[in-house]
């Protein structure tokens, strides 16, 4: 066979099939060469840090670092902060060889104990060769060489990082200057940079030996320290303990919500815990009207924010979900909420809480004592009560001591009658009840006279009376007192008041008909294409469309129209992108574009780590669509979302936890956005705002997931999952993640039976290899080695021919960004130009809205930097012909455009694995081998035949193992 050229292996696109020959790339072509005939490849050089000599050797010079003995007494650097504290850090420089011809490699080894101190310390290293930046510092397809975290990455044992050199640095070159600056924090979503960049505070984690060399992975030199694996232990159960404690931080939320905190200052996660309260036995909202009622004067409270300013459609709570869980509480108490639906938006709190003194602890909920009138104590008493299981118990300290309701409640013009039951001694003479008024703005309108116990009757008395309320006034509170040292018991409050009047009421079904209509109108014009905004913008659709059908049909879809945002947003059939006003689908990335892969990965550029785990919203969908008034089960859909959840199986890994317990962690490191490294430990589904451990197995009740599950709670490791329930991080949206842990998805889990099914990464697994071809990634078992491989890597305006990888062994770690070679016409006038620039490699794209953020990303402190890869030329991969602009109208320079980075083939070679790939649905390439006779098909175990071409279909992909080659 005659070889072609690479131009030529796809011309005339939508060919049926396309032959790749047997290459040998030029430096230019990215593609390194490899040792073979079993020759183990080794570094080209390599420096120790703080060993004399070699440092001498290679012309180490450092400023502010200093010398250590480090993990297992081997000699190291760390880089120290500036002083005063900078964003810049520490740098230390060298000089190592490298290869004149050939594509070369930089790899530094670290101490994988070393973790940062706090979450806000997750310092950064990043290399720069004569001077400028090689990569960028955040999410570029070449990163930082290290990123610090909370958890050890390798606990016990020394890891290396791995990064490509430009081969415009180092060809004619026999040596390179490479320096490794510190740098402080970076935190993603700062929009401007004095909330990206952070100030580096304390020393970097330490640097121990960095490497040139020519192969991807090479093998360290004898006497090379690496630590033995000590193996791990399981961690000792206390979820007993754990589950108590979020049990009474849930319980301490309901009592808040009901009695303590104003309505109006609710979000959606808020009012959604109370009303899920109302169903719930053990929280005091059960059966409650006045959680009913709250709940509404909470969504009155939006309503009336959204009349102010738009912007509360858009940017409050989840912004993509709009107004969907106004929706969600309709289908959840629809039958229930009927009386307050009938009563018209209130413009504050009406009605005054825990009249009965039932909820709290030392003291009630929803009472509080004025700082000025704090002469005594005020309790909450059990053991003298009128009604109920508790009164207010006040005791003076000799001046007056007043208890009042946390809140004001609104008050209409008339008159307000009151009753409440005291209790003293009969010798008491100062216990009374008052009404005080206040006017809109806040002002004194007046207040009721004192109402005294009567002296001389001992046990409960009454005291009730009914008041005018004075002109203009809107609030009132009730007041409690005692002085003279008098000791007194309140219970059994009623209040009768007047209901609030305003100027122009509206009635709560029409305005609840208005922002469920507007939410859903806005939204479906503006739908998200990243897999999980797609789905926060189609749940909160869906959960106002289903709001609609009960409040106003006639605005309503029927359901199947609005059941398909939801199958959009899970791959189910293809995205439409965002409607036009008349409700014509835009198909801004074609007829065959879905936002998740056919396997069930989710959809970005490239494989997702954190943001791929999207559990907690697939359970989320799948409540809503089969629960509430008008629900309906969905089986189809329930298969889905299982084989979505259970996908993400491939992509846990063995860890251990920072006291050495074993784990299953998620692979992060070939996650193409925002990973921290390592991953969490996570089994089935990881914690986040939204989804707990159990969440998916309690409601999809899938035997595998439900082994999984198990496998967790045999290690030890569900009680550390449940930290974040504990946490002030986001209180009311984790709050409602916590409600539902404690009041239905534990209770649920402990009532499925253990399968016995246990994840597929398992040191003791049997070997597997999954591919996905729409996402371009690869997990692969291999006795007791992982490799896991994205080949589409942050690609964001054109194919980059880069790859990232990550290695693992029961004893070893290996990441790395490396070179592959793709296949497909390249178009000379269809390229982009790596840009100059040292933050980020690309400019956001947000769905078509403009981004705040510069392209590039936020300006650094310190002069300016020039990037080491700047002006290298990319070519865009073709698209399909029905995609209007992957760039979704944006001209912006460096926009990240969807579909252009990803190639239609393939080859990647690391580690003596060997990974081909089609990632096209109508192509069919052939690919002639030029591994060793040793070399296997990893799916199969049968040996490659040398110079018999293959043949890979659409969707398929080829993996092999050649031991020659490691």
């Amino acid at each position: 066979m005659n070889p072609i050229s690479r131009r030529s292996v796809l011309r005339g696109a939508g060919a049926a099939a396309a032959s790749l020959p047997l290459w040998s790339p030029s430096p230019a072509s990215a593609a390194p060469e490899q040792e073979r005939g079993g020759s183990r490849p080794a570094a080209l050089d390599a420096v120790v840090f703080g060993d004399p000599a070699s440092e001498r050797a290679h012309h180490v010079t450092a400023e502010l670092s200093d010398v250590i003995s480090g993990g297992l007494g081997q000699p190291g650097r760390v880089l120290r902060p500036q002083e005063p504290a900078s964003w810049w850090g520490g740098t230390v420089s060298f000089t190592l060889r490298v290869d004149p011809d050939k594509a070369n490699y930089v790899t530094v080894k670290f101490w994988g104990d070393d973790v940062s101190p706090r979450a806000d310390q997750d310092w950064r290293l990043q290399i720069f060769l004569d001077g400028d930046v090689l990569g960028w510092f955040d999410q570029g397809v070449v990163d930082n060489i290290d990123v610090i975290d909370l958890a050890p990455r390798l606990p016990g044992r020394f890891y290396c990082h791995t990064l490509p050199l430009p081969l415009s640095r180092t060809r004619g070159r026999r040596t390179l200057e490479i320096e490794i600056r510190a740098m402080g924090r970076i935190y993603p979503y700062g929009a401007t940079p004095e909330t990206y960049y952070y100030p580096m505070t304390t020393p970097s984690r330490g640097l121990y030996r960095a490497y040139t060399h020519t192969t991807p992975h090479f093998t360290p030199a004898a006497g090379d320290v690496f630590g033995e694996a000590t193996p791990p232990g399981v961690r000792p159960n206390t979820d007993a303990a754990r589950i108590a404690a979020v049990r009474a931080r849930v319980l301490a939320d309901q009592e808040t919500l009901l009695y303590t905190k104003a309505p109006a200052s609710f979000d959606g996660w808020a009012y959604i815990t109370l009303l899920d309260g109302y169903y719930w036995p053990d929280s005091p909202a059960y059966r409650n009207p006045d959680a009913l009622e709250r709940v509404c004067q909470a969504i009155d409270g939006r309503y009336r924010a959204w009349r102010t300013d738009d912007r509360v459609l858009t940017a409050s709570d989840q912004q993509w979900e709009g107004f969907g869980r106004v929706g969600l509480a309709l289908t959840r108490a629809w039958d229930d909420l009927q009386d307050a639906l009938d009563r018209d938006v209130v413009t504050g709190q009406v009605g005054l809480a825990n009249l009965g003194f039932e909820a709290g602890g030392t003291t009630p909920a929803g009472w509080t004592v004025p700082g000025w009138a704090a002469n005594g104590i005020h309790a909450r008493d059990t053991t003298v009560t009128r009604g109920g299981k508790a009164s207010l118990k006040i005791v003076s300290a000799g001046q007056n001591m007043l208890v009042t309701p946390a809140s004001r409640s609104l008050v209409g013009p008339g008159e307000l009658t009151y009753s409440v039951w005291v209790n003293t001694d009969g010798a008491a003479r100062t216990p009374h009840v008052l009404v005080q008024f206040w006017n809109a703005s806040g002002g004194y309108a007046g207040g009721s006279p004192d109402h005294f116990v009567t002296t001389g009757a001992d046990g409960w008395q009454e005291l009730t009376r009914t008041v005018p309320v004075p002109a203009g006034a809107t609030e009132y509170e009730l007041w409690l007192c005692n002085a003279a040292g008098e000791t007194a018991w309140y219970d059994d409050v009623t209040i009768t008041a007047p209901p609030p009047v305003a100027a122009d009421p509206v009635p709560r079904r029409r305005a609840y008909r208005d922002m469920m209509l507007a939410s859903r109108e806005y939204w479906r014009q503006h739908q998200r294409h990243y897999t999980n905004q797609a789905q926060f913008t189609a749940i909160g659709i869906y959960e106002c469309n289903r709001g609609l059908a009960l409040l106003s049909p006639a605005d309503a879809w029927p359901e199947e129209r609005a059941k398909r945002w939801i199958y959009e947003s899970l791959g189910m059939v293809p995205w439409r992108g965002p409607e036009t006003p008349d409700g014509e689908a835009t198909w801004r990335l074609g007829h065959d574009y879905h936002v998740a892969s056919p396997k069930g990965l989710t959809r970005e550029l490239g494989y997702v780590a954190d943001y791929g785990e999207i559990a907690g919203m697939l359970v989320r969908m799948y409540e809503v669509v089969t629960g509430g008034k008008g629900g309906a089960p969905d089986e189809r859909l329930r298969r889905r979302m299982v084989e979505m959840v259970k996908v993400r199986g491939w992509f846990r890994h063995p860890g251990e936890d920072a006291d050495g317990h074993r784990g299953m962690r998620i692979e992060t490191q070939i996650g193409w956005r925002n990973e921290p490294y390592p991953g969490d430990l996570v089994y089935v589904q990881r914690t986040d705002w939204d989804g707990h451990p159990l969440q998916a197995v309690a409601v999809l009740q899938d035997p595998a997931l439900t082994g999984w599950a198990h496998q967790m709670v045999e290690d030890g490791q569900l009680a550390p999952q449940l930290d974040l329930f504990l946490s002030t991080s986001l209180y009311t949206r984790v709050g409602l993640n916590a409600f539902r842990f404690v009041s239905r998805d534990w209770p649920a889990f402990q009532r499925l039976r253990d399968s016995g099914a246990r994840l597929p990464a398992r040191w003791e697994a049997p070997d597997f290899v999954f591919t996905d071809e729409t996402v371009a990634c690869v997990a692969v078992k291999r006795g007791k080695e992982l490799f896991y491989a994205s080949l589409y890597w942050r690609a964001r305006q054109a194919v980059n021919d880069l790859a990232r990888v990550h290695l693992l062994t029961p004893q070893s770690e290996r990441s790395a960004t490396v070179r592959e070679t793709s296949v497909f016409d390249r178009d000379p006038e269809n390229v982009f130009i790596v840009q100059d620039w040292a933050a980020w490699d690309f400019a956001i794209n947000d769905s078509g809205e403009v981004s705040t953020v510069p392209a590039g990303g936020p300006a650094y402190p310190g002069p300016k930097l020039h990037q080491a890869f700047a002006g290298e030329k990319q070519y865009l991969a073709p698209i399909p012909a029905d995609v209007p602009d992957p760039a979704f109208g944006s001209t912006t320079v460096g926009v990240e455009k969807v579909l252009v980075g990803k190639a239609p083939f393939y080859v990647l070679e690391y580690a003596g694995y060997i990974v081909v790939m089609n990632t096209t649905t109508d192509q069919t390439f052939t690919w002639r081998p030029s591994c060793s006779a040793r070399a296997a098909d990893l799916r199969t175990g049968r040996r490659v035949t040398l110079g018999r071409p293959v043949r890979l279909g659409p969707q398929s992909t080829l993996v092999l193992y050649d031991p020659d080659a490691r």
